[in-house]
């Protein structure tokens, strides 16, 4: 079963990637060039045959001036909707780390469960427009924003401009469980 929701979801970020490159007027060449991945790295991410990391989402939704949120979450939504601990649709960040979404499209908000596995990391530090702000659930993370490190436990939040770089670590023998909450909505 999870094997069928990774290939759907590959499909579907896929044909969002290729709807949103379209509506922006670019060939695949021009896509990937302005990416910085190949272009049959990105055919075979249109048409659903790989993932592309979330590095590589983010490079090519800010080639298509949107968000990686807008192209995993393109369609419509109800204005009121409730997402059940069961629920949200997933994204694997990286080894034994996945984000679950917990806000739909068109918000001026987004908010991320992120269940982070033992030693698990962001694949490497990011930026995008607006503030973050990251509540601990479970566990402990590392944070480190621009040139400053936090550690953070259960219950501790830290609030940032999401311009400056930052990247999340669990050093930790056990699983961390957090939120990500940004706003304009970044991933």
């Amino acid at each position: 079963m999870e094997d069928e929701e990774h290939q759907d979801l590959a499909r579907s970020i896929g044909a969002s990637i290729r709807a949103a490159r379209r509506e922006a007027q670019l060939t695949l060449t021009q896509l990937a060039k302005e990416a910085g991945v190949s272009q049959p790295f990105l055919s075979q991410a249109e048409n659903g045959k790989l993932m592309p990391s979330v590095i590589n989402l983010h490079r090519i939704a800010q080639a298509l001036n949107t968000t990686a949120h807008e192209i995993l979450e393109r369609g419509a939504r109800p204005a009121v909707r409730v997402v059940r601990a069961t629920e949200g649709r997933s994204y694997p960040l990286g080894p034994d780390a996945t984000v679950r979404f917990c806000v739909g499209r068109n918000r001026l908000m987004d908010c991320n469960e992120v269940m982070a596995g033992p030693h698990s990391a962001a694949e490497s530090a990011t930026t995008h427009q607006g503030e973050e702000f990251v509540y601990v659930i479970d566990g402990s993370i590392r944070m480190v924003i621009g040139e400053s490190e936090h550690l953070l436990g259960a219950g501790d939040t830290v609030y940032y401009a999401a311009t400056v770089p930052h990247q999340w670590f669990n050093d930790s023998d056990t699983p961390a469980r957090f939120l990500f909450t940004s706003s304009p909505p970044g991933f």
